[in-house]
């Protein structure tokens, strides 16, 4: 039986806007076992057994060429990911028939795929680095205006036609590339694959709540997030409307966010803090819908179907927007005058009224 490597290594919004080329590859090879490689996430992530096709993760860091070996393993009950050896990146994939490194961004896995001379090798990457893969599709270069879910996407089009010998991409734009790429259009109407399992009706039973929405008010730093007043601001309009105020906001946030969940809260709002990447899943597929800033919740939203706002400061909705079908954002205003990045985001942040994004809301149908 064939195996495929699938790499992807990044943080978990990294992760998340992969998955759409990790369905991709299951499908391409239909018949093979999948090792996916990259970061100590995706044991968290990837539910044991949930697609059978996967019965192997390889960790490995960003800049590492030692890897972690886990495969399915059997527990009482249910299946999970359990270690079985430690070896070099380059002799695990000895073991790959094909090889596919969806990050563009760095060919570090895939020269480790060159050297274990993996038969076929999928990627792109910029100068004589993309001589490695012998099925390469053209590099872009640094932040292309191509969202972060449909870079490998593209990737994998582009190089399965080259290899078929296919010139329907070649002299066109990167625009008119993206609309080309069957992948990238079949995603667009779907959004993201859940990796998991998840439970609409759990959050509901455990909190004894009815409808809910979420608010999902933090990110990596406080300059990257809308500020903790406008969040109370619109939760209290919210609650006075006829529609939002028969349902229970739930502030969502990690299990070291109190502080600034309670600065949201403030003894008037409900919060909640999922102990795990399962439960989070849980929380946001009950949600009647999502408000987040720019970050990786928005990514969980599309792949369980839950209708999102995006709070977007300086990030580009072509690159980082939300990606679920009837998802919206609501962009603020990047000033040009001020030099350091982080005061940019930050007002940009600023920029974004609570009119807005109540009127956003507002706008959509919830149905009953």
């Amino acid at each position: 039986m064939r195996r495929v490597g699938w790499i992807r290594i990044g943080a978990l919004g990294d992760l998340l806007v992969g998955l759409a080329s990790l369905r991709e590859t299951l499908e391409a090879w239909p018949d093979a076992k999948v090792s996916v490689v990259g970061s100590r996430l995706w044991l968290q992530l990837i539910e044991p057994g949930f697609w059978p096709q996967i019965d192997r993760i390889v960790v490995v860091e960003k800049r590492g060429t030692v890897a972690e070996i886990h495969e399915l393993g059997v527990a009482p009950s249910p299946l999970v990911w359990e270690k079985v050896a430690t070896r070099k990146l380059r002799q695990e994939l000895k073991s790959c028939d094909v090889v596919f490194n969806s990050r563009v961004d760095s060919p570090r896995q895939g020269f480790a795929a060159f050297w274990a001379q993996v038969p076929e090798r999928w990627g792109s990457a910029e100068g004589l680095a993309r001589l490695i893969y012998n099925r390469r599709a053209p590099h872009d270069g640094k932040d292309p205006l191509i969202h972060e879910r449909d870079v490998p996407l593209l990737l994998m089009d582009e190089a399965e036609a080259s290899f078929k010998g296919d010139s329907m991409f070649r002299g066109h734009s990167l625009k008119e590339r993206i609309s080309l790429s069957p992948r990238i259009q079949k995603w667009r109407e779907v959004g993201l694959p859940a990796p998991r399992r998840f439970d609409r009706n759990a959050v509901r039973e455990s909190l004894s709540v009815g409808r809910y929405f979420v608010v999902n008010p933090t990110s990596s730093r406080r300059e990257k997030a809308w500020p903790t007043k406008n969040f109370r601001h619109l939760l209290r309009r919210l609650r006075g409307h006829p529609v939002f105020g028969s349902m229970t906001p739930l502030i969502v946030g990690a299990p070291n966010e109190t502080q600034w969940l309670r600065e949201v809260a403030e003894g008037e709002f409900q919060m909640h803090q999922p102990a795990s990447l399962a439960d989070l899943y849980n929380v946001i597929s009950g949600a009647e819908f999502l408000v987040t800033n720019t970050s990786s919740v928005q990514f969980i939203a599309a792949s369980v179907g839950t209708k999102t706002l995006t709070l977007m400061g300086r990030a580009k909705p072509e690159i980082w927007g939300p990606l679920g079908p009837k998802d919206h954002y609501v962009l603020g205003v990047e000033p040009k005058n001020v030099e350091s990045i982080f005061e940019r985001e930050l007002k940009a942040y600023e920029s974004i009224s609570v009119d807005a994004v109540f009127a956003e809301l507002s706008s959509w149908d919830y149905g009953s």
